[in-house]
């Protein structure tokens, strides 16, 4: 290690052990820079190293904290992970006992395990007999000491109170012995017993008594326990004349279906049953947490720090290891020796390569993934930590206080921040991800009456309002409640400690949404009513906003995808995987009953179809049934196109997914795909009858462009026998003539701020209507749907409609008289710095595009460009040189920074149109 990071990582040292975990400068890769007397870029680039290294753990707050593990570990901190993403996150690590430290307990797939054993010792006077099922090394035996240790950390049992294990199988096939061990036995009851033995259940009176391997009981002696279980009284061995008692918790664990190892009349005293789940089952980022704490341990044990290549880490992770975490402790062990063994080196790190696995695990791998150069095998990684997410609740109030933020800087600028902001969807929709994606489906075994009950809600409110309101929406509402009432108490709690903020948000949004509110309101109450879940004020705002629509998303859409499967959760599985794959949510699903006839199938999907919103084309994906009887049956607008495919696989939907996604034609997209898709049929309706359109175009954006579609539609004097549409100028300057919109309309002209260069169509500007050179052209282009005397109010509006000051403060929320001497500042030190001088309408065009730049800026909205605009940066130095420092004033006046992607569109505009 060089000796800038060796002083680094103590100068770190230092500061944790004197200041702990506190919001100081003194942990920021900035100050530690100054201090030191070396590039941020470079102290950033070691402090992520000794991250990576389990040296040093990351805050990822604004700004970004570092702590030295060695000193934090000195103060008390288990350190679970690398990173975290509050500071509340590590504090809560030190306050961490018994439950909270299993992997997968407080958002994983032990949630539900770890609820039941709660309830089990917790239950008055002295809990409720428990019986964990699982595989063998699936942790049941670690899951029992940790409900002893969480009674005792309750209070439920006292300190001096013992837990004490039996495992019933060491006495297979000797019931006597065991009945003396378990219940006791008297002086002289069979051979040997030279003295009284008081037996398991008085040594664990008053605390737990855990039977292993239950299932090699056998029924004499399961049968000796029903009357402890009912009275807690007993008989000790030869001795029938003395009741003893004993008031001890009793858990017990098989590895063997209890229903065929258990007597009946055992499993009715046992009123709760838990299944432990497999490693494999618990999914992949816990079966990470799992191997990376089981490294952690041996690396304890052997005093050296390990790491591990990207293949053996492939291998364990894809491999299903027998003897699930006890296997896995046991292979780890043997990969280690081995490693240890073949480690010529010994340095202080040990290396654990592919070979050092034991054989038994390669022999188990499945195929991996065959590389012909960049060997993965060579590339080490540190499994210091294991992979500790936050949980359920914690996300739930981060999205709460995200809410909050977007509120207050919305209070505070009102004229110039929208509520709902654009970033406050994105954290909905960053959520709803969550949810939908990330989230274990099976560790919570309410969730499929969860979703019956809110289907059966939803429906009734869709009939009774016309909403629209997607199977999806449907399934993330489901998965909200079933998951909301992990953490209802914390969650409570902070509504309350914010209690004023959120109900000046519910009001905002009650005065904004009044319909929507009430009906938000009445889905409150009736899953209060059928489910037992009161929910806060909070998330009935969340339910408002999803029975919301997005304007701009509304807009954009104009396909409707849906698949129909028969199965329980067969169109969503296929649905959420595509959508995940695709970025976007562009597939609905509906799951059909598996004995559903196809009339039904038809009923259901008309159902659906009218809460939907206008669309020109349907795309249904189906997994049977003849497509020519589904389309007959579909009751949808005349001028639709239907394309419909059967035999749906992941694959295919991706494929037409895709396609949706581009903008691409119907017909075109379904030859492709059952052409790539395998054994897959279709059948496309053509039902358009192409309307005429005027497209809205805009190179900042779509909601740019339709604000110039409102005010052309504002300057008509009357209704136009064509479509008016906002439409995206990127992909039109790309697509030319074979976007889809040509599929859909005939386009009669297209106006906006920046010329798509569309072959034969006509482009009117916007600065050639502010300085009517262009009147006169739109004029004749509008001959097609007005009269004379109808053109000649409509060019008066235009003149009167399409000022600048009327533009700009119809385009942004801006002051139009200031925003437009600042721009006129910035046009004029342009010309001076690159000496060039531009006309009239050049200026005016770029006075409306600097415009909304600003106002873009001020959001954080900036444009994001696919290509990466390094290259241009290098060709054109002077150009952006010039653009910054004309911008300068700007940048401090409005506290903004123009980006390198806002520099190359004023450069395309410019050399647009000189």
């Amino acid at each position: 290690m060089s000796a800038d990071k060796n002083t680094l990582l103590s100068k770190l040292k230092e500061y944790t052990e004197r200041y702990g975990v506190k919001h100081n400068e003194c942990f920021t890769a900035l100050h530690l820079a100054n201090e030191l007397d070396l590039s941020r870029n470079l102290v950033s680039q070691y402090l992520n190293e000794f991250v990576q290294q389990g040296k040093v753990v990351k805050i990822n707050t604004r700004p970004v904290y570092f702590f030295e593990v060695s000193a934090l570990e000195a103060a008390g901190y288990p350190i679970l992970a690398s990173t975290y993403s509050a500071f509340e996150d590590l504090k809560k690590n030190s306050e961490a006992t018994d439950f909270d430290l299993l992997i997968g307990a407080n958002n994983g797939s032990l949630f539900h395990v770890v609820e039941q054993c709660k309830a089990a010792v917790s239950y008055p006077p002295a809990g409720l007999p428990i019986l964990l099922h699982g595989q063998t090394g699936t942790g049941k035996s670690l899951i029992a000491r940790t409900m002893f240790q969480y009674a005792v950390n309750k209070g439920v049992i006292a300190a001096d109170k013992k837990l004490l294990t039996l495992n019933c199988s060491e006495y297979a096939n000797n019931p006597e012995l065991l009945t003396a061990n378990l219940f006791g036995s008297k002086k002289g009851a069979y051979t040997g017993a030279d003295q009284d033995n008081p037996g398991l259940l008085q040594l664990a009176d008053g605390g737990m008594l855990f039977l292993d391997e239950i299932h090699c009981l056998k029924a004499e002696n399961q049968e000796k326990l029903f009357l402890f279980m009912d009275q807690g009284i007993y008989h000790r061995l030869g001795d029938n004349e003395h009741w003893y008692k004993s008031k001890c918790r009793l858990v017990f664990a098989t590895t063997e279906p209890p229903e065929d190892v258990l007597l009946k009349t055992l499993l009715r005293r046992i009123p709760i049953t838990v299944e432990v789940p497999s490693v494999e089952e618990r999914g992949r980022e816990e079966k990470h947490a799992l191997i990376s704490y089981v490294f952690r341990q041996e690396s304890k044990e052997i005093g050296k720090d390990i790491e591990i290549s990207y293949l053996a880490y492939q291998v364990l992770m894809d491999t299903k290891i027998q003897g699930n975490i006890g296997g896995l402790f046991n292979c780890v062990k043997a990969a280690c020796a081995n490693a240890f063994l073949n480690d010529h080196e010994k340095k202080d790190i040990l290396p654990v390569h592919v070979y050092d696995l034991p054989d038994y695990v390669l022999q188990l791998a499945p195929n991996i993934n065959f590389k012909l150069q960049d060997s993965s095998d060579i590339r080490m990684m540190h499994m210091t930590f294991p992979a500790a997410g936050n949980s359920y609740h914690s996300q739930l109030i981060r999205m709460y206080e995200k809410i909050l933020e977007q509120y207050r800087a919305y209070k505070a600028n009102p004229l110039t921040i929208p509520f709902p902001s654009p970033e406050m969807r994105e954290e909905l929709v960053s959520y709803d991800d969550y949810i939908m994606y990330d989230r274990l489906k099976a560790t919570n075994p309410n969730a499929e009456f969860t979703t019956k009950v809110t289907d059966k809600i939803l429906s009734i409110l869709i009939n009774r309002y016309n909403l629209k309101v997607s199977n999806n929406d449907m399934i993330l509402i489901s998965r909200y409640l079933s998951e909301y009432t992990r953490g209802a108490d914390e969650i409570r709690n902070w509504v309350i400690e914010n209690d004023s903020e959120v109900r000046s948000l519910e009001e905002e949004m009650n005065m904004k949404y009044p319909r929507e509110s009430a009906i938000a309101s009445e889905l409150a109450e009736n899953i209060n009513l059928n489910l037992d879940i009161r929910i806060d004020d909070m998330m009935k705002m969340r339910l408002l906003m999803m029975i919301t629509e997005d304007p701009e998303e509304q807009a954009q859409s104009n396909t409707v995808a849906i698949i129909l499967c028969h199965g329980y959760s067969t169109a969503s599985s296929i649905a959420d995987a595509a959508n995940k794959m695709l970025g976007s949510r562009v597939f609905d699903a509906i799951d059909m009953q598996l004995d559903m006839s196809m009339d039904k199938v038809i009923v259901q999907l008309n159902s659906f179809l009218k809460m939907k919103s206008k669309f020109d084309s349907l795309l249904l994906l189906v997994d049977m049934g003849s497509l020519e009887q589904i389309y007959r049956g579909i009751k949808c607008a005349q001028n639709v196109n239907v394309g419909i495919v059967n035999n749906v696989s992941t694959k295919m939907a991706v494929l037409l997914g895709e396609a949706v996604c581009q903008g691409a034609g119907l017909e075109e997209s379904l030859k492709k795909a059952c052409t790539e898709g395998g054994t897959a049929q279709y059948q496309f309706i053509d039902n358009s009858a192409r309307k005429s359109a005027i497209l809205s175009v805009c190179a900042t954006g779509i909601g740019t462009a339709q604000k110039i579609m409102n005010l052309f539609e504002k300057s008509l004097p009357c209704p136009i026998d064509a479509d008016i549409v906002s439409y995206d100028y990127q992909k039109l300057s790309e697509n030319g003539k074979e976007d889809a919109i040509f599929e859909k309309y005939n386009v009669a002209f297209i106006i906006g701020t920046m010329n798509p260069d569309v072959p034969d169509v006509k482009f009117i500007a916007i600065e050639d209507l502010v300085m009517s050179s262009g009147i006169d052209e739109l004029r004749e282009l509008m001959k097609e749907f007005l009269s004379e005397e109808q053109i000649a109010l409509f060019r008066d509006n235009i003149i009167k409609n399409f000022t600048l000051n009327n533009i700009v403060n119809h385009l942004t929320i801006l002051n139009a008289e200031k925003v437009l001497e600042d721009v006129d500042d910035v046009v004029r030190q342009i010309e001076k710095s690159l000496h060039i001088e531009l006309s009239a309408a050049r200026k005016i065009g770029l006075y409306v595009h600097l415009s909304c730049l600003i106002e873009r800026l001020i959001l954080h909205n900036e444009i994001q460009m696919e290509k990466d605009p390094k290259e241009f940066l290098e060709l054109h130095p002077e150009f952006v040189k010039a653009v910054r420092y004309a911008f300068s004033g700007v940048q401090a006046r409005y506290s903004v920074e123009i980006s390198d992607s806002e520099i190359v569109y004023i450069y395309n505009y410019i050399q647009e149109n000189d």
